[in-house]
């Protein structure tokens, strides 16, 4: 293997270093992002069963203040900066979808991790038979 092989590899084991870190910072926000709309179709839920009524609303900074809500309907945002009332079925519906495309969009990040872990790992053997240094 010639010398500028041996670079190549490890100009490729670095970029796949780079993207690892960026796709594992996608996967981290795609992870919250299913936390928080798993969290708020559960409430859609639990208000679409009548549970309305006195219940404690976070309003930031650990401060909590009773009430009791419309349950009838929800403002939910629908894209591009739009909010729009939605009954709680259609509320549902739509973050039920949204679920969905992120936990795609999950499982494709993580497949793609894998493939590019596996690649640095086969890149790094190489390189550690080959003595090359810094290859960690």
């Amino acid at each position: 293997m010639s010398r500028q092989d041996v670079q190549r590899l490890l100009e490729e084991y670095q970029l796949i270093g780079e993207l690892l870190s960026s796709l594992q910072a996608q996967h981290t926000t795609v992870a919250e992002l299913l936390d928080e709309l798993t969290t708020a179709l559960d409430g859609v839920r639990l208000l679409k069963g009548g549970g309305g009524d006195g219940r404690l609303v976070h309003i930031g900074a650990g401060l909590f203040v009773g009430g009791a809500f419309d349950t009838k309907e929800v403002l939910t945002p629908i894209g591009a900066g739009y909010h729009a009332f939605l009954d709680l079925d259609n509320a549902e519906r739509i973050l039920q979808e949204r679920i969905e495309e992120y936990s795609r969009l999950k499982t494709s990040l993580e497949e793609n991790l894998q493939k590019l872990a596996e690649r640095a790992e086969q890149i790094r053997q190489v390189l550690e038979r080959l003595g090359a240094r810094n290859v960690r």
